[in-house]
């Protein structure tokens, strides 16, 4: 241990001193453990390139060392990565120091340094774990290497679930720190998870291993030191037993989540199609498994949803009172229920297509879009051989003429053949039209702005005189696919 560690931290404990009194057995019994994880992991092999992120404190350095200790058979090819910081007086030093223990056992390092000058004046914690892992990311490119080894241990492991379970969540946070996790187009691998931070003080100083303590890690007013030297101490006393109790947890609620997920996986290629929910499927589940199916599809968008959300969205979708809602989502989308589906969208969407304006007369024999997918036209019947074409035959009077298309109003009803009008909202709201196509919905108009016709839904019924075919005009309107 260098002198500057010895002035932050203390002389090594009676436990690590005692454990590092057997020496060369607890070494090569460490090292042995350390071997049989890597290979029930399969986290590495020799034929791999991997960076191991090295800080100099303890446990990177103890990490470096049991990697450079395994066998020809399954080392791989190393890089050390180490960010100077430029945070405190030793950061020189410790540098120098890495340096000339990765030139004495002939190991690449790249080194980067975070100038004081950049540094910020609050945050600056979540700021220089930000610029770490962006180095890492940059030396895994450069070395073509597709693993990255940081040297989180079981005390970093119990530290992290109980603060998630103080500060409440996602039950899946509470497995704390993954093993294995996505990184920059690779892995991120934590192969000391096992492990306990006594366990890695005694390797160390049995090996001979120099290391450098950080100061900071001795603030209290970072709430991580709070848990690492007030509370898990203090729950050690009730339990010294404490952190492998809470391994076995995270092992098992891990294992629990990897079957819950194939789960959900299952269910969701049922139920779901894109950005599209089929509801009576979705609500065909148990309701336990409604809520997973919906916060797995809601969160492979949306990550890190609200469960308040979730509950919400639960009571909306299974409501069908409302068949029709919409909720503002995070990230600029929306979450739209049309009766038996709902979807998301982009919260800036307009469904309307730009149609709000449309208002045209028909003229005889022209086609005329009234959406993305169809277009009408009306024809004179004289024209055209009515049995020959398909369409809908009206009879007009003079005085409805011309016709003209325009979006349907709140105020339109359609004549009924048994006498009174039904509203073109209650045809909607029965024929179950979804929002988005309702703010779209065309109406042919005659020229008394009276509905002909609620186009692709329903006709209205005009009685007609007993010399309607000397009077009214015989039009076929028809529509297509465009």
């Amino acid at each position: 241990m260098s002198p500057a560690s010895q002035r932050s931290s203390g002389k090594p404990t009676a436990n690590v001193v005692a454990v590092a009194a057997g020496g060369a057995n607890m070494m090569v019994k460490l090292e042995e453990q350390f071997k049989r994880h890597l290979q029930r992991g399969r986290f590495f092999d020799k034929n791999d390139r991997v960076v191991i992120a090295v800080s100099t404190g303890v446990d990177s350095m103890a990490l470096l060392s049991l990697v450079t200790s395994l066998p020809a058979s399954l080392r791989p090819a190393i890089t050390v990565a180490h960010v100077n910081h430029e945070l405190r007086r030793q950061s020189q030093e410790e540098e120098a120091y890495l340096r000339r223990y990765c030139q004495k056992h002939q190991l690449a390092l790249l080194v980067k340094h975070w100038p004081r000058a950049n540094h910020p004046q609050t945050g600056i914690e979540a700021a220089a774990r930000r610029f770490r892992y962006q180095f890492f990311a940059e030396v895994m490119a450069a070395r073509e290497s597709p693993i990255l080894l940081t040297a989180h241990h079981q005390n970093d492991l119990a530290e992290t679930m109980l603060m998630k379970l103080v500060r409440g969540g996602q039950l899946s946070q509470l497995v704390g720190i993954e093993a294995v996790r996505s990184f920059a187009g690779g892995r991120l691998v934590r192969p000391l998870l096992p492990f306990s931070k006594e366990q890695l003080r005694a390797y160390a100083v049995a090996k001979g291993v120099r290391w450098y303590e950080d100061a900071t890690n001795q603030d209290l007013t970072i709430s991580r030191n709070r848990y690492r030297y007030q509370l898990l101490p203090a729950l050690e006393k009730e339990n010294p037993r404490l952190l492998q109790h809470l391994t076995s947890y995270h092992q098992q609620l891990a294992a629990l989540l990897a079957w819950q997920n194939q789960e959900v996986q299952a269910q969701l290629a049922r139920v779901a199609e894109g950005n599209q929910l089929h509801l009576t499927s979705w609500e065909e589940l148990p309701e336990v498994a409604q809520r997973l199916v919906l916060q797995h599809w809601l969160e492979q968008r949306l990550p890190a949803i609200k469960q308040q959300l979730v509950d919400e969205l639960m009571a909306g979708l299974k409501n069908h009172v409302a068949p029709q809602q919409s909720w503002a989502l995070p990230n600029g989308y929306q979450l739209v229920k049309d009766y038996q589906s709902c979807r998301l969208v982009p919260t800036q969407k307009n469904h309307g297509k730009g149609q709000n304006g449309l208002s045209t007369v028909v003229e005889l024999g022209q086609w005329y879009r009234v959406s993305d997918q169809r277009a009408i036209r009306v024809i004179a019947a004289k024209d055209d051989t009515v049995g020959q074409s398909s369409g809908q035959e009206m009879w007009l009077a003079p005085d409805q003429l011309p016709l003209r298309l325009r979006l349907w109003r709140a105020g339109d009803a359609l004549r009924l053949k048994q006498g009174g009008h039904q509203l073109a909202r209650r045809i909607l709201i029965d024929q179950k039209v979804p929002n988005a196509a309702r703010q779209a919905q065309v109406v042919l108009v005659d020229a008394h702005d009276e509905p002909v016709w609620l186009v692709g839904r329903k006709w209205a019924w005009f009685t007609r005189p007993a010399d309607y075919r000397q009077r009214w005009r015989h039009v076929l309107i028809s529509m297509k696919e465009v």
